[in-house]
């Protein structure tokens, strides 16, 4: 499997330019692309930046946007409390990192939602984008209207033990 080599402009804080606010209802197409709302297309194309991380919220049942740098910035902040040598804690980073996937937004501003996410958190044709300042949240409407008080299943576990180790 080839590498992933993630390039940035190291003149860029990349943190003051990316704030994403608002909310946006958005249609996905048969294949799953979503059109990434005009603003955040925008915040994107001026940090220069169209690889993002996708993978579902640790304790909402939404999905997370992380622009690229942003995401390595939250995976280095894990790996800094990180013990290798606590089982439970490989455990959690595994889940953390294998269940996060890449995503390209394409020339018309598409990105490609994989289906097992969007199963996760029962999105099928209709989505809500959330500007969360660094990151994007994406709800299926129906959650998102109750007030995403969902309870996790066999997520808990993974969200009590990353809260409870990122926040000794």
């Amino acid at each position: 499997m080839g590498e992933n080599v993630l390039t940035l402009n190291p003149n860029i804080d990349y943190r003051q330019i990316m704030s994403f606010i608002g909310q946006f209802p958005v249609r996905l197409d048969a294949k799953n692309r979503a059109f990434m709302p005009a603003g955040f297309r925008r915040i994107l194309q001026q940090a220069g930046t169209q690889t993002l991380v996708v993978r579902k919220d640790y304790f909402e049942n939404c999905l997370v946007v992380y622009p690229a740098q942003q995401w390595q910035e939250e995976i280095a902040g894990v790996r800094a409390k990180l013990n290798r040598f606590d089982g439970n804690q490989q455990m959690v980073y595994r889940k953390l990192v294998s269940e996060a996937q890449e995503v390209q937004l394409d020339s018309n501003g598409r990105m490609l939602l994989p289906q097992s996410l969007l199963d996760k958190v029962g999105i099928k044709q209709d989505a809500l984008f959330v500007g969360m300042e660094q990151t994007i949240e994406i709800w299926a409407p129906d959650i998102a209207a109750s007030g995403g008080q969902q309870p996790f299943m066999s997520d808990s576990e993974f969200a009590d033990s990353l809260k409870k180790f990122m926040t000794e």
